[in-house]
């Protein structure tokens, strides 16, 4: 009986160091694949746009901006105001007329806002 308890309890502390070297491993490959990433300056441009974003306030412009039309649908439903749908509805009918590059320079401007690279977007998007 007693040898079954020091074999549980020494199966465990072998789990324990196991785990442990696992985890030391683990960090080592992150810390490896972090430098890597550096070294190409990928991580330079992302640390850089975050530290950006901290006093900014284009990301949150943005986002109160695309949520107008969404308070604007549901005000009018509240306040029984239709005309207000139909104004947005012609409101986006006109931002469709809008050219192509407008479009693409308003998204490429809220992509970086939010910290994205369009470069990397678009690569991925082509690679398909």
């Amino acid at each position: 009986m007693i040898w079954n308890i020091i074999s549980t309890v020494a199966g465990g502390v072998v789990d324990v160091v196991k785990t442990k070297t696992e985890t030391k491993k683990l960090l080592a490959k992150a810390e490896q694949t972090h430098a890597m990433k550096m070294a190409e300056g990928k991580i330079e441009y992302e640390i850089a746009a975050q530290k950006q974003m901290n006093n900014s306030w284009k990301d949150e412009w943005f986002v109160i901006l695309l949520s107008v039309p969404l308070v604007l649908v549901f005000l009018s439903v509240f306040l029984n105001r239709p005309e207000w749908v139909s104004k947005l509805k012609e409101g986006f009918d006109t931002l469709n007329s809008l050219p192509e590059w407008y479009i693409y320079s308003l998204l490429a401007a809220i992509f970086s806002s939010l910290g994205l690279k369009i470069s990397d977007i678009a690569i991925k998007k082509f690679k398909k």
